[in-house]
């Protein structure tokens, strides 16, 4: 493997994780504004939702470089540069380093969400509400949600890795 591809594989794969760990930003936003209780005055307002969308703009800027762009900057940050050999010897594809990160992503995701999915999930049948009375019925759908992600990600991955190497050798 040449020290390029090592670090193209690296850069994509903190992209992969910075991708899926910025799923929870929306939710937590909008569970603080709902802690405000209405007391909440416009120009607050209009500053928390510059920031959200500021935090999302730098996000989505930073997974594309990450995922798409790692080549502009491994030549920016000249990381290739200063080692003694071209070559790390490893008989591994770079796909598959790819597909087993964003397997090991999807797993991540689906451990992190399902045991608070299960939980919310027994406590809302126990308390026999409606879904809209339930308290915490934004957070049930969001774990399910991740839930599907994830499974999605595990089941899917090389098609994933596809996408990816595409859009990659496209840019």
């Amino acid at each position: 493997m040449l020290i390029d591809t090592f670090w193209k594989l690296l850069l994509k794969i903190i992209g992969l994780w910075l991708l899926f760990s910025c799923i929870s930003i929306v939710p937590q936003f909008l569970s603080t504004i709902s802690f405000e209780n209405g007391s909440i005055d416009f120009q607050s307002l209009l500053l928390l939702w510059l920031g959200l969308f500021s935090v999302i703009a730098f996000f989505i800027i930073t997974i594309g470089l990450f995922l798409f762009k790692t080549t502009w900057i491994i030549e920016k940050l000249k990381l290739n540069h200063n080692f003694k050999e071209e070559r790390i010897d490893l008989t591994i594809k770079s796909t598959t380093v790819l597909t087993i990160a964003i397997i090991i992503v999807g797993a991540l995701i689906l451990i992190e969400s399902l045991p608070v999915f299960c939980s919310d999930l027994i406590t809302f049948w126990q308390q026999k509400e409606f879904l809209k009375d339930y308290p915490r019925s934004g957070w049930l759908i969001y774990h399910f949600i991740k839930i599907i992600i994830g499974y999605v990600l595990l089941t899917n991955a090389k098609n994933f890795t596809k996408f990816i190497e595409k859009e990659s050798h496209e840019n």
